[in-house]
């Protein structure tokens, strides 16, 4: 299991905690990956390292390196045959989750991931459930085809098949992938390392849904996709489609089965560009089309026009 944190003094402990409760009869450890943390998590880490030597072991500390990475380093140092991870600021919930994805993964030699259900926790609302949502109701099946899993993932609007969080995957299936082209899952340019880690397993087999709630996620202020200013917003998507494109170009996908995924970024990164007042965004807007080939959506058009007519 892999913990990525970073500055996460008031949460680390819950998400450790949480995995400590695992019941598993298979041998399994947790790697501590602090990204340079300014604040006590990475004392709260020594601690919990300390205290359970023959489960937890920490990464080395280092300056901080970002997301992709954080993650990544955690990913080359773990041993096991299989690879989950959790944020230091959520946790996991089954206490037999574990126990079941192995057992699931085992059973079928075809299954690169195993995903289970997700409890979405945001103050003040009602938590909700990922299996609720109709957008992911075609992947919350027993089997569920690669090729269909890889496309859906590049392909994706609003949300992606699954979380990874909630996923256990066979190490083999990633690094088949890694080590053919590292650039096209561990890339910093990309600022993401759940897209092009579920795009690589789904190309190297079929996926399964575990129908169980074993992992809660926590919206707290502003997150790597849960920006709060249209400047962030902008860069964070432009980066998500270079990096889709760059994807389906590996993977051998035509650009024409991606246009959802297409015209929903470039619409609403040409909108952040027309609220932030930025006319360099607005030719990075065309720029971006021009590199995927595919013309500016009747909305992209209008946020830019009018972004033009701003002084």
């Amino acid at each position: 299991m892999l913990v990525i944190t970073y500055n996460q003094e008031k949460t680390i402990g819950r998400a450790i905690e949480s995995l400590l409760r695992q019941e598993c009869e298979y041998p399994w450890e947790i790697i501590l990956a602090d990204d340079g943390s300014a604040d006590h998590t990475r004392i709260i880490c020594e601690e919990y390292a300390l205290k359970f030597p023959d489960r937890i072991r920490l990464m080395p500390k280092v300056p901080n390196k970002g997301l992709v990475g954080n993650y990544f380093d955690a990913f080359e140092a773990a041993e096991g045959e299989y690879i989950s991870d959790c944020a230091g600021d959520d946790e996991w919930v089954d206490v037999k989750r574990l126990q079941k994805q192995i057992e699931k993964l085992d059973s079928d030699k075809s299954l690169s991931v195993c995903y289970c259900d997700v409890e979405v926790c945001e103050k003040n609302r009602q938590p909700i459930l990922y299996s609720t949502q109709k957008i992911r109701n075609r992947f919350f099946k027993e089997k569920v085809n690669g090729e269909y899993l890889l496309l859906a993932t590049l392909n994706h609007v609003k949300s992606l098949p699954y979380s990874l969080s909630s996923a256990l995957y066979r190490k083999s299936a990633l690094e088949k992938v890694y080590k053919k082209n590292i650039g096209i899952v561990r890339n910093e340019e990309f600022g993401v390392e759940d897209v092009p880690v579920i795009a690589a397993l789904a190309s190297q087999g079929d996926g399964a849904y575990l129908p169980i709630i074993g992992y809660r996620y926590y919206i707290e202020g502003e997150t790597v996709s849960n920006n709060l200013s249209h400047e962030k917003e902008f860069e964070f998507y432009s980066r998500i489609l270079r990096m889709t494109l760059k994807l389906a170009v590996f993977y051998e996908m035509p650009l024409k089965k991606l246009k959802k995924h297409y015209k929903s970024k470039i619409s609403h990164i040409a909108s952040q560009a027309r609220h932030a007042g930025r006319k360099d965004f607005g030719e990075r807007v065309r720029k971006i089309a021009k590199e995927w080939g595919l013309p500016l959506t009747l909305r992209a058009k209008i946020h830019l026009w009018l972004l033009g007519k701003k002084r």
